[in-house]
């Protein structure tokens, strides 16, 4: 295709031509000639463009933000000439990375190894790749996409927390879901044996009666449980006072996980994730998440079942209006710790009654303000 410079040449030298023709100036139409010659060489040049076909791996395809990750691009030489090799440029989400490709014999393969940037969070897709060759006036691109893509996503980074203060489930029956951690004292259930369990667990008169081993399921029900509160709207954030929110919300979630804690996240635009999905199902819905221009904190927290007693609430927000902050009120009863994470570099007076407000300028201030409050 025509570059800006090959449009500028061939508009030129039709104008250029015409009027020479017009006026009968000779060497107004030899100078038209010559800048439409121009154009013509440069598209016939690049009729030899390079036939390769190429193979991506991207290693990882996860990753925590700021972490090493690359491409691994196999490129052969599927034509009849040996390349000349050139710049090649690959798609790495909304921006194009180059890349040179070496000169290849046919069938020849030669891999080369990028790094993908990974400062920020999000899926990014990698690839097409855009093989490219142009004349050397720079009149004429060609660029022949294969048509392999492969997305890597990046995940939010991870802050050591100290769990929960809080929330510690009143239930003294457990859960009627099974899903408490096993190794309490409060019976739940009878299970099949399992190798390596406690025989001191073994319920004898069911095993005799069922002809197999059934052992007591005990549940914990003194783990604590906790809801977290991500506020996605746009209005309440800068893009990167976003990004911290998002960081804090995802190392609260990531130190109940590593625990085994219960926890339900939900964001004012409608996710929810839980302790019941794969941590990397997780991680990915975090990597995807984006601001929002609907929904609101007081929404939200009026989807929460008042049956959710003893559960230690974090909410994490941006610069919201005082006054909004101040309706929240009215949940107080619902939470036995609630806990304000806010960040804007304004101070915003007024609040929720009893909770803990910690107002951060980033992700790493609100970790170090969020330890030393737990550890009281």
């Amino acid at each position: 295709m025509l570059t800006a410079a090959g449009k500028t040449f061939l508009a030129l030298g039709a104008i250029t031509l015409a009027l020479g023709v017009v006026f009968g100036y000779r060497t107004l139409s030899a100078l038209g000639m010559a800048l439409l010659l121009a154009v013509l060489i440069g598209r016939l040049w690049i009729v030899r463009r390079p036939r390769v076909d190429a193979h991506r791996v991207v290693a990882p395809e996860r990753v925590r933000a700021g972490r090493p990750a690359r491409s691994d691009l196999t490129i052969t030489n599927t034509g009849r000439r040996r390349t000349s090799g050139g710049i090649a440029l690959e798609q790495f989400g909304d921006t194009q990375l180059p890349i040179e490709l070496p000169s290849l014999e046919p069938g020849e393969t030669a891999t080369i190894t990028t790094e993908l940037p990974t400062s920020q969070r999000g899926v990014f897709r990698v690839g097409p790749l855009d093989v490219t060759r142009a004349d050397p006036f720079g009149l004429v691109r060609s660029g022949e996409p294969d048509e392999g893509i492969t997305k890597l996503w990046v995940h939010p980074q991870i802050h050591q927390l100290e769990p929960f203060p809080s929330g510690i489930a009143r239930d003294l029956e457990g859960p009627d879901s099974g899903e408490a951690l096993e190794g309490g004292i409060t019976f739940h259930t009878l299970r099949d044996y399992v190798r390596g369990d406690d025989l001191r667990q073994i319920h004898w008169r069911s095993s005799a009666r069922t002809n197999k081993l059934m052992v007591r399921h005990n549940v914990d029900t003194n783990q604590p449980r906790s809801l977290v509160v991500l506020d996605t709207r746009a209005v309440t954030y800068s893009a990167e006072g976003f990004e911290d929110a998002v960081r804090a919300a995802a190392s609260i979630v990531m130190a109940s996980m590593s625990r085994g804690f219960e926890f339900r996240l939900l964001t004012t635009d409608g996710m929810e994730l839980n302790q019941q999905m794969p941590p990397a199902t997780i991680m990915d819905r975090l990597a995807e998440i984006s601001l929002s221009f609907r929904g609101s904190i007081e929404e939200t927290l009026d989807t929460v079942k008042a049956d959710l007693g003893g559960v230690s609430l974090a909410l994490i927000t941006g610069s919201i209006p005082s006054d909004e902050l101040s309706r929240l009120n009215r949940f107080n009863e619902r939470f036995e710790v609630i806990t304000v994470g806010r960040f804007t570099e304004q101070d915003v007076d007024g609040g929720i009654a009893e909770a803990t407000v910690i107002t951060a300028g980033s992700s790493e201030e609100f970790a170090r303000s969020w330890n030393r409050v737990t550890r009281r």
